[in-house]
């Protein structure tokens, strides 16, 4: 697959039980690094596709190394007996960095990613250099009052859960993804596109349905707070001009929980990453190679 040029070579881990999928800006194995490591994981329903420009405006210099989930992408969905809670994408991360030989270990988390990067590094803040998150920071929380709603509203949406559905097209999907995201039809091309697979009837998403199924577990603020206290290791946070309300909240929130953290805006919506690549890379690559250095 190609970038405006740049060859991205695909990459596979295998994890204690399911086997991830990626993409990279260098034929050097993730797991043969010993110098430097840039580990990216993105949002909720995307893949590792939503790096794609961020890491040609990167350029080779570091070795970026962006995952599809478990259940994302093309990677391996979790097992029929599993769902997808928050905390086992913290192990799916310390599974990956635990695999890495490198000197350096770096993250660039996206939304969700950059929410699961944050609680990685507060608990092994020895094991990563420098944690740059773009349109996510802290935690999603529940008030105390809601913990026994969220449990039962999530066990009645698994047993109403469909199926994934059949589409007439790709494009149909395209332009799904458009209408509910706050980016235009070549961004929700790019994104999607390794999103989808093709069937006789038409095309299906590759992403797992219980993707979609509701969170059954939520930390309070309190436990969020306690969880992320202190995450020593150097954080970026880039937002958008016009990202996600949320993130603004959530900055308020949890910033004392970082004790070095450093704050820019950006061009663009909750995927300025895609929208103004290069401005995030400007700042993503100080950020890395301020934070490499002995």
């Amino acid at each position: 697959m190609r970038q405006k040029g740049v060859q991205v070579p695909s990459f596979s881990v295998k994890l204690r039980h399911l086997r991830l999928q990626g993409q990279s800006n260098t034929e050097l194995a993730i797991t043969n690094n010993t110098d430097t490591v840039v580990i990216a994981v993105h949002g909720w329903q995307d893949n590792s596709n939503s790096f794609l420009p961020l890491m040609s405006a990167l350029g080779k210099d570091l070795p970026v190394y962006a995952i599809d989930w478990p259940g994302h992408g093309l990677s391996q969905w979790r097992g029929q007996d599993a769902h997808y809670y928050f905390i086992d994408y913290v192990d799916d991360l310390h599974q990956l960095v635990m695999r890495c030989k490198a000197k350096y270990v770096h993250i660039i988390g996206h939304s969700l990613g950059a929410m699961v990067a944050s609680l990685y590094c507060a608990c092994f803040p020895e094991r990563i250099t420098s944690l740059s998150l773009i349109e996510g920071v802290g935690l999603v929380t529940a008030e105390e009052p809601n913990t026994k709603n969220v449990l039962i509203q999530a066990l009645k949406h698994r047993a109403r859960a469909k199926k994934g559905a059949i589409y007439e097209s790709a494009e149909q999907l395209y332009e799904r993804r458009e209408a509910v995201s706050d980016f235009n039809i070549d961004i929700a091309r790019q994104l999607m596109a390794r999103n989808i697979v093709k069937k006789e009837q038409g095309v299906m998403l590759t992403t797992d349905p219980r993707l979609k199924h509701y969170s059954a577990f939520r930390y309070t603020k309190a436990q969020a707070h306690a969880l992320l206290t202190p995450i020593k290791v150097p954080t970026l946070l880039i937002k958008g001009v016009q990202g996600y309300s949320m993130v603004h909240q959530n900055e308020q929130e949890f910033s004392k929980c970082y004790n070095d953290l450093v704050t820019h805006t950006v061009d663009g919506g909750h995927h300025c990453h895609m929208q103004s690549p290069k401005q995030c890379a400007r700042l993503i690559g100080a950020h890395l190679h301020q934070n490499s250095a002995e």
